[in-house]
Order: C-alpha cells, then structure tokens, then sequence
C-alpha cells in the first residue's frame, strides 16, 4: 500500500508534467490551469470536483499512485528558511562626526582670561 500522505502539490505537479502521465492526472492538470481548484486543495483532499476527486479512486490507487509514490521519492524537502541576516551597525570612520556636537564649546563660557568675552545676552 502506498502512502498518500507524502503526495504533496509539488507532487502532484510534477507527476502531471511527466510525459507518462496517466489520462485522469492530466484532465486535473488542465482544471488546475484553467483555475477550477489547484494542486494544493487535491493534496489535502479538500477539493469537491469530480476530477480531483477521482485521483483518489480505487483504480487510481492501483494505477496512479505508483506513479506518484515515485516523484514523491525524488522531490527533495524545501529547506527551512534561514534567519535573515541581522544588522549590524557600520565601523566609525575617520570622516563621520555625526556623533559630535560642535555648538556644545559655544554655550559653555570662555575660561581663558585673554580670550574677549562674549556679550551674554540672556542673563
């Protein structure tokens, strides 16, 4: 007995796309194409059409599922998604002074005597 869980929609799929595919695969690739239900409703075996539904019929169990059983055994799993790269913050450069404040020596007061004094206006 073949086991049907392994029958994905990329099974599906590319059973149907194989030269040798049987008549009953190909009319449900052409539904598939012409949008009356897709490859992943027939793999979880939600699809109520006539055509989907006989994929799962005791003739194609014997005849179709072989077939399926077989590309099942070459689809390779999808790898899991790696985790994006994070960010990471840019080395400082000799040429970037966005971290300073040059206006900080112009509030505080002149310290040096001979330096003129500037005329303080808010005090």
């Amino acid at each position: 007995m073949v086991d049907a869980s392994k029958f994905t929609a990329e099974v599906y799929r590319r059973a149907a796309a194989r030269p040798d595919a049987p008549p009953r695969l190909t009319r449900a690739a052409n539904c598939v194409q012409d949008g009356k239900f897709s490859w992943e409703e027939v793999a979880a075996g939600t699809c109520p059409h006539p055509l989907a539904q006989a994929l799962f019929t005791p003739k194609a169990q014997e005849k179709l599922w072989p077939l399926l059983a077989e590309v099942a055994a070459d689809v390779k799993p999808a790898p899991a998604p790696a985790e994006p790269p994070r960010a990471r913050k840019a080395a400082p450069t000799d040429d970037d002074f966005s971290e300073y404040t040059y206006l900080e020596d112009l509030a505080a007061p002149t310290s040096h005597p001979a330096w003129p004094q500037r005329p303080d206006h808010h005090r």
